[in-house]
This record gives structure tokens, sequence and C-alpha cells, in this order.
């Protein structure tokens, strides 16, 4: 289920979302899960896990999922949630083992917005806050990149090989903001972590699209709804948008008409993820004229 036009990345996104029953979101090249809803199989070969929360339809598939790698013999995938929640998360992960009589292995990473964890040579997870009625993060990934300074662009790889020996420092680190996920949130994730628009995919949960659900019940649910994105169109630019866990309430068919609006306000091409397992991610969203064209995702 690759997004639509981002065929000049390196990575994709697999999994579903579905409001209050089911989110996981997958990146298989970087062996790398946001949340595991219910543990579904496709998760097993994850070796990293980042739980945006620990509300059951984000989290408690993990102990099946930690079983399933050891009957499969794969060592324990290194997890990471919001430091509020891991001695709790610890605590439940203990109470299965005299349940099934053997011990659940898992190490657990208490993080903290600020904090950097490698994941791959040159990949590293940053968690950042976000706005749920529990402790809740969201993560980006980052890409470390070593580029020749600029004002040695002049010189040739003789000359710079040169410099290089004498001692000279002749590289600098880029830092290059590829993905981020947010989970459930507030929008005003958008106002105070600003830095998440930078990323080249933005996978940002969207779970109500029209007046069906009163406004202020979305918010007291800690959620972020359309008209909150569209009132944020202007700074809406990362290269992709991709909306997310969408209330029971929408009809899947109805989705792309729903956000097709949006989708031709904002500089992004904006997605909308799978809400059912091995469904498509549709998108691009919108045309000129405001009508939705549904490309499917293969």
């Amino acid at each position: 289920m690759p997004l639509e036009s981002l065929e000049s990345l390196d990575f994709t996104l697999t999994g579903f979302s579905l409001g209050g029953v089911e989110t996981a979101v997958v990146v298989p090249e970087w062996r790398l899960a946001f949340d595991v809803g219910r543990g579904r199989d496709h998760l097993m070969r994850c070796e990293h896990i980042a739980l945006t929360h620990t509300h059951m339809d984000h989290a408690g598939g993990l102990p099946y999922l930690l079983a399933l790698r050891q009957l499969h013999r794969l060592p324990p995938p290194t997890v990471y949630v919001p430091g509020q929640l891991a001695q709790a998360l610890r605590t439940m992960l203990d109470a299965w083992d005299p349940l099934q009589r053997y011990r659940t292995e898992c190490p657990i990473v208490a993080v903290e917005p600020g904090s950097r964890h490698r994941i791959g040579r040159d990949l590293y997870l940053e968690p950042f806050r976000t706005y749920h009625p529990v402790p809740s993060f969201g993560y980006s990934v980052v890409r470390e990149v070593q580029k020749l300074r600029p004002e040695l662009g002049h010189l040739s790889g003789r000359e710079i090989a040169a410099l290089r020996k004498e001692g000279t420092e002749v590289t600098h680190t880029e830092h290059r903001r590829l993905l981020s996920v947010t989970g459930d949130t507030l929008p005003e994730v958008l106002d105070r972590q600003p830095h998440i628009l930078e990323s080249r995919v933005l996978v940002m949960e969207c779970t109500f699209l029209d007046d069906r659900k009163p406004y202020q019940a979305c918010r007291d649910g800690g959620h972020t709804h359309l008209r909150d994105l569209e009132e944020r169109a202007a700074v809406l630019g990362p290269e992709h948008l991709v909306l997310s866990h969408f209330s029971r309430i929408h009809d899947e068919a109805s989705i792309p008409a729903l956000l097709a609006p949006l989708a031709d306000r904002i500089a992004a091409t904006l997605h909308a993820f799978p809400v059912r397992p091995r469904g498509p991610i549709v998108g691009p969203l919108g045309t000129a004229d405001g009508r939705a064209s549904a490309a499917p995702g293969g």
C-alpha cells in the first residue's frame, strides 16, 4: 500500500487506522511501527515500535505481538513509549508472565521530547509532544546526512582530500525530517510543534470530517476535526499530508469527497490512510474544480 506519487522516497507506509477501533502505521523498510492496534501479523517483522499513547486501540495488541515474535524465535522489539507511561506498560506486560508461564521479553524505552533514538545507520526517532487525554507523543524520523561544506564547493576532489588529510573538517551534518506521525491529538500540535510541518510526509489524525459529531465533543475527546485543518490550510505545506484515524461515522466511500475541498486549498498533496486491513492509501485527492479524484495505492 505505498502512497501514490512517493516514488522519490525510499520508504512506504502500510497499515490502517479506524478511530476507536485499531491503528497501526508501519514503514517496512525501517522495520518500524507507530502503534500496533491488535498486533496483527504484518507487524511481526518490526524491530522498533513507537507507541504514541496507550489507549487500547493503539497499544492493546502489544502482548500478542511480543508472543508472536517469540514463537518465531525473533528477538523482542524495542518499544518506545511516553515516559509517564513506561512503568505502567512494564507492569501490564509483567502481568502476562504468570498467565502464559513464560517471560515476556521486551526492552521499553521511556522517551521524552527532545530525545533522539537511533533506529538505523543514519536514522533517528525523535518524539514530540501531542495533546490527548492521556500522556501522548508523536514521532519524527530524521536522517542525518553528511554534506560538503558550501564554502568548499569550488574545490576539486584532490584538494578536498588534502584538506581532510590535514585534519580540516570538510563536511557538515544535515538533518532531514522524512516522516512525522502525530497519533491522536488536538490540532494545536501544528501550532506548538511547527517543526513537524518540515517533514516530507506528515501522518496526522483527522477523526471527524463533518458536523455529525458536535465540534466541542471532538475537542473533549482530544481529536482533530477537518475544520481545524481548514483553518490552518496556509501552513499545511509538507510534501505529503496523510490524514488518518477517521471515525466510524464516515462511510469509507465518502471520505475522498469530504477531503477534496481541503486538498484544493493546501500546498501538500493530500492522502487518506486506509480504514481497513489491506485497504488502499487513497490520493492524491482533489481537483481544480473541487471534485474528488481517488487513486488507490498499490
